[in-house]
């Protein structure tokens, strides 16, 4: 009987160390565990701030193109004015070209602003900066400031 509680007694030291022996190891092996969870989770945070951030960047890429669409608009609406204002002032000038060209060869008193009277001269050449004019003494240049405000009126220099 003695032998038996020994045995007894040496069997039960042996389950218990063996039973400490596998509490350690799964205390350890759940350290580790734990210490694994709590690195992925910094890590999901981490890819969490990240997706936000690539979620705003994607957000303020389309503010970006809807802008780039309106810009992209508004230039072609400023090509169009730009165009649009060219061919007016190309007809404006056309068209006071043409009316120019009706006082070329008509002979007719001219006083200018100053006083001096050029008396009776035919016009020769009217354009933008002036027009020259033929006297009893030569050809004479007006500039347009040089003329009588009716004169520059009748002679579409007002404007």
């Amino acid at each position: 009987m003695k032998n038996i509680l020994i045995l007894l007694l040496f069997a039960g030291g042996y389950t218990a160390w063996y039973f400490y022996h596998q509490k350690s190891g799964i205390n350890e092996s759940l350290a580790a565990a734990q210490t694994q969870i709590a690195d992925l989770e910094k890590a999901i945070a981490g890819k969490r701030a990240e997706s936000q951030a690539v979620s705003k960047v994607v957000a303020i890429k389309g503010k970006i193109a809807e802008q780039k669409a309106a810009l992209a608009d508004v230039q072609k609406k400023i090509k169009s004015v730009n165009d649009a204002h060219t061919a007016t002032l190309k007809a404006k000038y056309d068209t006071l070209a043409s009316i120019r060209q009706k006082f070329i060869g008509v002979t007719m008193p001219i006083v200018l602003a100053s006083g001096r009277d050029l008396g009776s001269v035919r016009i020769m050449k009217m354009d933008d900066a002036g027009l020259s004019v033929a006297t009893t003494s030569g050809v004479v240049k007006i500039v347009p400031n040089e003329l009588t405000p009716a004169l520059q009126a009748q002679f579409l220099y007002s404007f």
